[in-house]
């Protein structure tokens, strides 16, 4: 299974001077996740099983504002296609920025969203395209930093991936396989400074349905690790599984992370990260169709609202190192 290889710390130093603000405001926030599904081993399935895929819902939209006229705007998107293995995903990837004294203040946003597919490797093709095996990552983050005048600004990323499957059996007898798979997440919120506020969040869920009640069987193939940092008052962070996949229908896991800046001082940060690997034990009965929806949502927040204050300060120079957290996770593919 993937793995989360690294965590990549940027920094960012802020040059201030006057007598508006005691501090240079920000707020940061990002995510990075992973999930797969394997259905029956990969490669060929059990015969009689039939997994059907409809086409996908997608929507990834940002937006980056700075109230301020010489703002700058900047937008691009990256699209590739391809897909068809984990070595060579389809890849959506948005960025967005609104900035000012060349990009040292402002707004940034990105999200990018891989994906693979792999169709059944049948012996004898019946042109249904039976879906074996799918993975989705990706990650965002959002920022917002002020360092000289006070103006509202904002950074926000939305990401909306659904998928349906039709999973049935066409024996004459009841059938029994197994969708394996790993869900792995790390995410961060962190606001210093009064009125910045930052918030991560993700949702990685697999939801079945039917007519008829489902016989599904969660087990864990790997230690369940949880992780959450708070530091500060106004930090918060959680993370959530759901794994009674026969009763509620949903095997989930949730994260979210939020900070909310003040004026006594002080940074406040919240970090989280966890993984688990799953089976499930997946029983249909002659004739039976069950409905599975893939589904991955993820935002980023980072937002500074103006506030009037008159603070006096020396007339000097001040050094702000400002340092956020970015989860990047590298992938190789199992032999």
């Amino acid at each position: 299974m993937k793995a989360m290889n690294s965590i990549f710390i940027a920094a960012v130093t802020s040059v201030w001077c006057g007598i508006s603000m005691a501090v240079p405001i920000s707020a940061d926030s990002g995510v990075s996740f992973y999930h797969d599904i394997i259905i029956a081993g990969g490669g060929q399935l059990p015969i009689g099983l039939e997994v059907r895929s409809g086409g996908p819902d997608f929507s990834n939209p940002i937006n980056t504002e700075l109230q301020a006229d010489d703002a700058v705007e900047f937008d691009d998107l990256e699209i590739v296609i391809a897909g068809l293995a984990p070595e060579a995903p389809s890849t959506v990837t948005r960025y967005s920025s609104s900035t000012r004294n060349a990009d040292t203040e402002g707004a940034f946003g990105m999200n990018d969203t891989q994906l693979y597919q792999i169709v059944e490797e049948e012996l004898v093709p019946d042109g249904n395209n039976d879906i074996s095996e799918r993975g989705v990552w990706g990650s965002g983050q959002a920022q917002a930093s002020i360092s000289s005048e006070l103006f509202d600004t904002q950074a926000d990323s939305d990401v909306s991936l659904e998928r349906e499957f039709t999973l049935s059996n066409e024996n004459a007898t009841a059938l029994t396989f197994s969708i394996e798979g790993t869900f792995e997440m790390g995410f961060f919120a962190m606001a210093d400074g009064e009125n910045s506020f930052a918030e991560a969040f993700a949702m990685l869920d697999l939801f079945f349905t039917s007519s008829n009640g489902l016989d599904i069987v969660f087990a864990d193939t790997s230690l369940y690790i949880n992780n959450q940092t708070e530091t500060g008052d106004n930090a918060i962070t959680s993370l959530i599984r759901e794994t009674d996949v026969a009763n509620t229908g949903h095997l989930s896991f949730t994260g979210n992370a939020s900070a909310t800046g003040s004026d006594i001082g002080g940074s406040q940060q919240a970090f989280g990260d966890g993984t688990f690997s799953y089976a499930l034990g997946v029983t249909l009965q002659p004739g039976e169709e069950i409905n599975m929806s893939h589904l991955i949502t993820y935002s980023n927040l980072a937002a500074i609202e103006q506030h009037i204050t008159e603070v006096s300060e020396p007339s000097a120079f001040l050094f702000i190192l400002f340092s956020s957290g970015f989860f990047l996770f590298i992938r190789k593919r199992p032999r």
